[in-house]
């Protein structure tokens, strides 16, 4: 899908007014370009999309979005469920009226008297701080509330859904899963501190999978693995976040680890790009797929080594890495060692690969939070 000139500078000054990302508006048009197609689908439907104020599934929200300004005679009505009363990230979508706001706990969902046509539940806690601070919490939204949106799914008889499981679910691999494929069952502990989180993704799956055989209900599993881009709260408490926070604020970056641990990093448009293949291609035998980036595993120490030069080059400064030690005792308890995707059946059904390098990644996120 090529765009006119024209058509692109009426969507940024549609936009500006709002003071939109300008790195947002790239991704989300080059998303769109890869998946107009599949879009189309999406014509006159309405699509819940749970946790949508969340880092991920805002940035399908601004997506969705931008495909309505494109294309006007093909919109699709947007609702965006999720416990945030200010909906800060998509704030500046509030008054359009093919978006609606539902401010409800996922847990406490009832009564949504609206036909769904499609459903993307992205609704949780992800951060390990914060799942570790609010385990209770945690486990009704990825237990209770899943299984409350699967019955409306059901009752709404979608023509699909997604529900967004977690990498996690995988545990601490060995050395003959990594790269770690689909029908890895796990190496998880149900008892340590990531627990909560970890096993209530893993019930999420089991109770997906019921309503599968039982009902026969077209849902798809997506597993991200440690997705990262603009828009991320920079005070989540993850690795790209801690980093970001502290090249801003002109201070050293901090490690409370070796960093000897291994991750592959994903770029945000990358992984939205591939949820929209998911969750509008015909449902396949295959249930789960992961999404990730799987060109290149790096360690945390690293990973900070590289960012350090590109805020440096960026930012005019000069920071460095230093080595501390975490007052959280709990703070690399159960934390996987290694964490690497196989990516063959995204590849294989959807004929997809990441595009955005990691430091090109890192850069635009750098940059995005400056504009």
């Amino acid at each position: 899908m090529e765009f006119k000139k024209s058509t692109l500078e009426k969507i940024i000054l549609d936009h500006n007014s709002v003071n939109v990302n300008p790195i947002v508006k790239e991704d989300c048009l080059r998303i769109i370009k890869d998946n107009s197609f599949l879009l189309n689908k999406l014509s006159g439907k309405n699509i819940l999309i749970t946790g949508g104020n969340g880092f991920l599934m805002s940035y399908l929200v601004d997506v969705l979005a931008y495909w309505n300004l494109l294309n006007k005679n093909k919109k699709c009505q947007i609702f965006v469920l999720d416990s945030s009363k200010k909906f800060d990230r998509i704030f500046y979508l509030k008054k359009r009226k093919d978006i609606k706001f539902i401010n409800t706990d996922v847990a406490k969902v009832s009564n949504l008297k609206i036909k769904f046509n499609y459903i993307v539940h992205g609704a949780s806690i992800a951060s390990p701080t914060y799942y570790r601070i609010f385990p209770l919490k945690t486990l009704d939204a990825n237990i209770l509330g899943t299984r409350k949106i699967l019955d409306l799914a059901k009752n709404n008889k979608v023509s699909s859904m997604i529900f967004a499981s977690s990498s996690e679910v995988y545990g601490n691999p060995d050395k003959k899963n990594i790269p770690t494929s689909e029908n890895y069952n796990g190496d998880v502990s149900f008892t340590g501190p990531r627990a909560c989180y970890d096993e209530s993704k893993r019930v999420g799956e089991t109770l997906c999978n019921i309503y599968i055989r039982n009902y026969k209900l077209p849902v798809k599993i997506i597993r991200p693995f440690n997705v990262y881009g603009p828009n991320q709260n920079i005070n989540d408490k993850r690795i790209i976040p801690d980093l970001l926070k502290s090249a801003l604020k002109n201070n050293n970056l901090e490690l409370y680890s070796k960093g000897l641990d291994t991750r592959s990093f994903c770029y945000v448009s990358d992984a939205i790009s591939l949820i929209i293949k998911i969750l509008l291609n015909k449902q396949s035998k295959e249930v789960a797929f992961n999404v990730g980036n799987d060109e290149r595993e790096i360690s945390i120490k690293n990973l900070s080594k590289i960012f350090v030069k590109i805020s440096n080059q960026v930012l005019n400064k000069k920071i460095k890495v230093i080595f501390k030690t975490s007052k959280d005792k709990d703070y690399m308890t159960d934390n996987p060692q290694r964490r690497k995707p196989s990516l063959k059946l995204a590849k294989k059904f959807f004929n997809w690969k990441p595009k955005i390098k990691l430091k090109i990644g890192l850069k635009r996120t750098l940059e995005s939070y400056l504009k």
